[in-house]
């Protein structure tokens, strides 16, 4: 019952988020006039234009991002036992920037292309040297995420400052962006990860055993091997979209699964449905706030996700002493 209550509300405050997201900005709209913009949508072309090709398309990414940082902050946690980690951890975030680094460098076209596939080949350069004799070591896995994130991202500092060229521009992307325009990339980014999301909250009984002990889930026949694979490449995959479609945003993946779990306690089956919409409501809020409160200019959301989710975590830390 009370995790029904929890769901609903977080629903109810995900609702007031975007409508505080949709009226808010350097051009105010008022409750009545987005309600008219709404019922018909050219009823006002200006206002039209600022919700449905500006606004509105902001908000359904920090829904996306949002809830993928969040529901892998969660699984992540679960797997290495350790609630210090976060979405970033494994490199793949580092091996997105790379690629979208080039991108930006080299005037590709299509940055999201070479960020997706920077993530990939850093999840797979990540996962085969951390396999050995067909077992995934999760401390070896840990540690050549660390060093190759690391790694990865001195290079991408070396290039920019080599090439002395849209320095500025990679530096905020790397900060978090969420002006995504292109609504039919969105539109595939949300298809693949609500399928991977639904197939890691299926098997998420399994991976609650395998938190406990990985021997006695052994015993209790979950495939431990099966686990560790699926959701790790799982929370890379999505790790990797979500950095290809608005930059590097921390935090999220590390704060919202801790207080979700205040509510729910550790079970994976409620806790990633409800780390996705807190994870959602958070990072709605925190772009309304990057992109108002220094009106005229916008700031990068990656900014306000510090500023704000590094004392609740401290908070959080000290609760719990």
């Amino acid at each position: 019952m009370k995790k029904n209550v929890l769901i609903f509300s977080l629903i109810i405050l995900l609702f007031f988020a975007i409508l505080f997201s949709l009226i808010s900005g350097s051009i105010k709209i008022s409750i009545e006039e987005l309600l008219n913009v709404l019922i018909k949508p050219y009823f006002n072309s200006d206002n039209s234009l600022i919700i449905y090709k500006i606004r509105l398309p902001r908000i359904l990414l920090a829904i996306l991002v949002g809830g993928i940082l969040g529901v892998v902050g969660s699984i992540l946690q679960a797997i290495f036992k350790n609630p210090l980690v976060d979405p970033f951890i494994t490199g793949v975030s580092s091996g997105a920037a790379f690629g979208a680094t080039i991108a930006i460098i080299f005037n590709f076209y299509s940055l999201t292309f070479f960020a997706i596939s920077g993530a990939v080949l850093t999840i797979l350069f990540v996962y085969k040297l951390s396999v050995k004799n067909n077992n995934l070591n999760l401390y070896n896995l840990l540690l050549i995420g660390v060093m190759t994130g690391s790694f990865l991202s001195s290079l991408i500092m070396f290039l920019s400052a080599f090439f002395n060229k849209d320095l500025i521009k990679v530096v905020f992307w790397l900060m978090g962006d969420l002006s995504i325009t292109n609504f039919t990339l969105l539109k595939y980014s949300y298809f693949f990860s609500i399928i991977i999301i639904c197939l890691c909250i299926y098997f998420s009984n399994d991976l609650n055993i395998f938190s406990l002990d990985e021997d006695e889930a052994k015993i209790s026949g979950v495939k431990t091997e099966f686990i560790k694979t699926l959701y790790f490449l799982s929370s890379g995959i999505l790790t990797g979209i979500a950095v290809a479609l608005s930059g590097v945003i921390g935090f999220v993946g590390l704060v919202i699964p801790h207080i979700m779990r205040f509510f729910t306690g550790p079970d994976l089956r409620i806790l990633m449905p409800v780390s996705f919409i807190g994870g959602a409501v958070f990072l709605i809020i925190c772009d309304t706030i990057a992109r108002t409160l220094f009106l005229p200019a916008e700031i990068p959301v990656g900014i306000i996700t510090g500023l704000l989710g590094a004392p609740i975590f401290i908070l959080i830390l000290i609760r719990r002493k």
